[in-house]
């Protein structure tokens, strides 16, 4: 881990921080590393939201919103209290360090007193790594997969 990495919550009426995210938004989609992913605009933006910073520049960040179950599924029922991760993303040549899982925590740690799920969806072309970083190292339960072969 990368003690040189700050980790804090982002303030989202702060120009810099709205900008650096939009910013990272767009260098996530150029490295295309998602299926179907856009840049996002500012409306996308949502808190909680952590910032990962190393000597003030942003290197990663997560976010995420609360929600309530509408629809029943095996595992969540209907009504039950969520949150869904939206984005958590790391420069390529700060993962590994950490970083991603400390977001991930700090997440679920805003999460705990006010939801009884966190949620995620991914459409990461290396489901691989995702579901090594959800799944074992964030305990998170593999529940469903959409899967297409064009032929």
């Amino acid at each position: 881990m990368d003690s040189k990495v700050q980790i804090k919550k982002a303030d989202l009426s702060d120009p810099f921080v709205v900008d650096s995210l939009l910013e990272l938004s767009k260098v996530w989609v150029e490295e295309g590393s998602c299926f179907g992913m856009r840049a996002n605009e500012r409306d996308d933006l949502k808190e909680p939201c952590y910032l990962a910073l190393e000597g003030g520049k942003v290197i990663g960040y997560g976010f995420g919103h609360f929600y309530e179950k509408e629809a029943k599924n095996s595992e969540i029922p209907v009504g039950a209290k969520c949150f869904e991760i939206d984005e958590l993303y790391v420069l390529p040549e700060y993962r590994s360090g950490g970083i991603g899982g400390r977001i991930f925590r700090l997440l679920e740690e805003e999460a705990k007193d006010k939801a009884e799920f966190i949620t995620l969806a991914t459409s990461t072309k290396d489901y691989k790594k995702a579901l090594r970083f959800y799944a074992e190292q964030n305990a998170m339960t593999y529940h469903s997969a959409y899967l297409i072969k064009k032929i």
